[in-house]
């Protein structure tokens, strides 16, 4: 399996495509109705950093407001998979995406944002994978710390594969 993840600044745009790709499935949708478009679930997602604007902002507008992830596992890894196996790997992968390693960093508290995970069958290679979208701002007002995001993505990814003997 593998992961990559980064901070945006289109999120509605990367919100949209998650969801309305072709044959694409809502997997999960954590702190957000599944049933609204995605443009709602983007508006949600500003509400909440609109109500923690002076906490958050500081002076300036936080710029790349989403964070993008993407995972895919090898199509033997992922072969005969259910939903509920699919809920399962959002939910690891979110697990795993804690603090960094630096004295200084800020939690990055997925599991207390809003994010939707979608399901996408429409690669090139065909193989199965998921989109995430999670809001930076968590529910509490905090900033998810974004500080070498694509590598934490790579080394959950790592941990998963380790852990399912992949």
């Amino acid at each position: 399996m593998i992961a990559k993840a980064s901070t945006i600044s289109h999120g509605a745009n990367a919100i949209r495509y998650s969801v309305n790709k072709d044959k694409a499935d809502i997997v999960k949708a954590n702190l957000l109705p599944d049933d609204i478009s995605p443009e709602a679930m983007y508006g949600r997602m500003m509400l909440v950093q609109k109500m923690f604007a002076e906490k958050i902002n500081k002076g300036r507008p936080l710029g790349r407001n989403v964070i993008r992830i993407e995972i895919s596992p090898s199509e033997e890894e992922s072969q005969n998979w259910t939903m509920n196996d699919w809920v399962h790997l959002a939910e690891e992968f979110i697990d795993l995406s804690q603090k960094t390693k630096r004295a200084s960093s800020k939690q990055t508290n997925l599991k207390g944002s809003q994010y939707i995970a979608a399901l996408h069958r429409d690669s090139k290679s065909g193989i199965l994978h998921l989109h995430i979208d999670a809001n930076r701002v968590d529910m509490d007002g905090k900033i998810n710390d974004s500080h070498k995001i694509g590598e934490r993505a790579v080394m959950a990814a790592n941990i998963i594969n380790q852990r399912r003997g992949w």
